[in-house]
């Protein structure tokens, strides 16, 4: 990734972090690049009809994200951006996955195309290795915590159609320190 992508998410991280929840903007450049800013001004005037306004903090403020739990699983609401398709999606909290995985119905909701991912090899829970691909989405977003270019691995499903579109692993789970209320569905956000 470009290091002065990086560079400039990480600092516009930080400033969300030290100021009350605000909207992002995000543009692609004439090189290609993704930029987000924090301030609508700060977009050049050539950009401004191409820009899109993402919500940060969808719970308004809510340190809590409602989740369904049914049969001891945890399905959870995430909210999905990939170029310019931003998608709501269910997905089973997993903290075995150490990488959020999405079916390939919710890659082509997306628009996600197989020629724009790497291909991978991954083992499941019953230890086959089976063939994945991956990529990175803009973000992705579970109530009021976002990450931003987050990498997703995409596997087919073979089997009967499921309640949920894919697991949410750890490279989300580990970067917001979450607890779990069972008997209310709720996660609470640690600060």
């Amino acid at each position: 990734m470009n290091k002065l992508l990086t560079t400039l998410i990480i600092m516009i991280l930080s400033a969300f972090s030290r100021t009350a929840w605000a909207d992002f903007f995000q543009y692609t450049d004439q090189n290609g690049t993704v930029v987000m800013v924090d301030d609508e001004s700060k977009i050049p005037q050539k950009y401004r009809k191409q820009t899109k306004t993402t919500k940060i903090d969808p719970n308004n403020g809510s340190r809590t994200t409602a989740v369904k739990v049914n049969n001891n699983q945890v399905l959870v609401p995430v909210r999905f951006n990939y170029h310019d398709t931003t998608v709501d999606a269910w997905l089973l909290l997993d903290t075995g996955a150490s990488t959020t995985l999405i079916s390939a119905s919710l890659a082509d909701r997306l628009g996600i195309k197989t020629a724009s991912t790497q291909s991978s090899m991954s083992q499941v829970a019953d230890g086959r290795v089976v063939k994945t691909f991956r990529t990175l989405v803009d973000y992705l977003a579970v109530g009021p915590k976002m990450k931003p270019n987050a990498e997703v691995s995409i596997m087919s499903s073979n089997g009967s159609e499921l309640a949920f579109d894919g697991l949410l692993g750890m490279n989300f789970l580990g970067d917001f320190p979450y607890s779990l209320d069972i008997k209310n569905q709720i996660i609470e956000w640690q600060q």
